[in-house]
């Protein structure tokens, strides 16, 4: 497959990789994330303050690395490209760029990989992205929301396409482990897998508080036997995010109301009381990371240097009080007055015996794997998995498969290979026609970020449980596919 690529999309990420090199090494990482800013401002004035905490960071030992968003929250923003060369070129360090699918095209993400490599940038994060802020919720006459024109390029695509096409290039995947219904959870770590089996080498969290979340996540991995490098997302939060964090949540990400509770009574302390709250609950999530397994934090929220500069410090001493697993599972516990941080009554967790000062990494005997029913596939999914696997085989007829597809899929114009990650059941279903598994961006129920109904694959995860095949959503996708 390669050999036939064009020869311009051949590009070589040549050099060492100081990032991939302190991952590899297995030394705890802190990187400070920026935002690509939005278009509607200049770049070098948007900019401005990033480059500024850049710069001061240069000098920080502790800090290996930038990290830039892109398109998050709106698509209209400032290049991801420029804003990492700038970074990296402001602290001397290395920058991990995000490439975003939202809104994107497969000649998008090669247009900005091969411009990253004109500017040294070797590190990238893939993600398929939240909900487009252009993306009208419109409905069809069938009740579905209609389709964004531009779209959403998955991660998976994504990896696959820089395995084909790259050399050289670290590349790494999302994933959010803060799901609390058995089908996200899973959906999540299957398409992880997939996302590891298709070519990425790292992994990056979403920012969430749940730290049980975070330790089932080092736990499946341990189950798996899988020693990739994961970074933690963690975020400050500002007196301003907790005034609207609950009515505008992170995306695929709710706070409990208990824990939302909290932080309003830390807000309504003075400034500095509140700044310190935080401060200490930003630090115990990076040293219970780092005993949980970590390879190191991505840190967001840092707005200028004075801020920036006492998280770092506070990081360090957290760092450097918390030796033992223990005492921080008590200390992390005193801190919240041992609430739950699950948004959701009856919570699903994979593994009992999390956050328990007893057990730190997975014990087959102690973190049993917990039991949970799976859905029951529809009937009509049922049959439709099964007569257009049959009607779509390529030794059928070509007019006897486009019949098929025809009217078991409104016409859809997929390839057949793309149906059979589906199960057979039409993308389109899922409105960013998603076909190598779910987004991040389910609410803690199992809805669809869209507001429309449970997510998509959930009839896909149905499927596959009832044929005991879960582990194909972990097949990484062939070249051709």
């Amino acid at each position: 497959m390669e050999s036939r690529l064009p020869i311009q999309l051949k590009m070589n990420f040549s050099g060492e990789n100081a990032l991939a090199v302190n991952l590899r090494t297995g030394l705890f990482v802190i990187l400070v994330e920026q935002n690509s800013p939005p278009r509607e401002q200049p770049f070098e004035s948007a900019m401005t303050p990033a480059a500024v905490i850049a710069k001061r960071l240069a000098t920080f030992d502790q800090v290996a690395g930038m990290a830039v968003t892109d398109r998050l929250r709106t698509e209209v923003a400032h290049d991801p490209v420029d804003a990492a060369a700038l970074l990296a070129d402001a602290s001397g360090k290395p920058c991990l760029m995000t490439l975003s699918g939202k809104g994107s095209s497969r000649d998008r993400i090669r247009d900005c990989l091969a411009r990253a490599a004109s500017k040294g940038i070797r590190s990238v994060l893939v993600v398929t992205g939240d909900r487009s802020d252009r993306h009208a919720l419109k409905r069809s006459p069938t009740g579905r929301i209609t389709p964004y024109p531009s779209g959403y390029f998955d991660s998976v695509a994504a990896l696959r396409l820089i395995r084909n096409s790259t050399t050289g290039l670290y590349a790494g995947a999302g994933i959010n482990p803060f799901k609390y219904n058995a089908p996200d959870q899973f959906l999540q770590y299957y398409k992880m897998l997939r996302k590891l089996n298709t070519g990425a080498e790292f992994i990056v969290t979403h920012a969430g508080w749940d730290m049980k979340k975070l330790q089932e996540l080092q736990w499946f991995l341990q189950m798996r036997e899988l020693s990739y490098p994961v970074l933690a997302r963690i975020k400050l939060l500002s007196p301003e995010d907790i005034q609207v964090i609950h009515n505008d949540p992170y995306p695929g990400v709710q706070s409990a109301r208990l824990f939302y509770a909290m932080l309003q009574r830390e807000s309504s302390l003075n400034a500095a009381q509140c700044m310190a709250a935080q401060l200490n609950r930003i630090g115990l999530q990076a040293a219970g990371c780092k005993l949980l397994g970590y390879s190191g934090v991505q840190l967001t929220g840092l707005r200028d240097v004075k801020t920036a500069e006492m998280v770092l410090t506070r990081i360090r001493e957290a760092l450097d009080q918390f030796k033992s697993y223990p005492d921080w599972v008590t200390a992390w516990q005193e801190f919240h007055n041992f609430i739950e941080f699950a948004p959701r009554p009856a919570p699903f967790y994979a593994f009992e015996n999390l956050l328990t000062r007893e057990h730190q990494h997975y014990d087959a005997a102690a973190a049993a794997l917990s039991t949970q029913a799976w859905p029951a596939p529809r009937l009509g999914d049922r049959w439709r998995s099964l007569w257009l696997k049959w009607l779509l085989a390529p030794d059928m007829p070509k007019g006897i498969s486009s019949s098929a597809r025809f009217f078991g899929c409104r016409g859809c114009r997929r390839q057949d290979c793309e149906f059979r990650h589906c199960y057979y059941l039409c993308p389109k279903e899922c409105p960013k026609a998603l076909v190598f598994g779910a987004c991040g961006g389910s609410a803690p129920d199992g809805t669809c970020e869209f507001g429309q109904a449970a997510c998509f694959f959930h009839r896909v995860v149905a499927l596959a449980a009832a044929r005991h095949e879960l582990d194909r959503l972990a097949e990484g996708i062939p070249p051709s596919d």
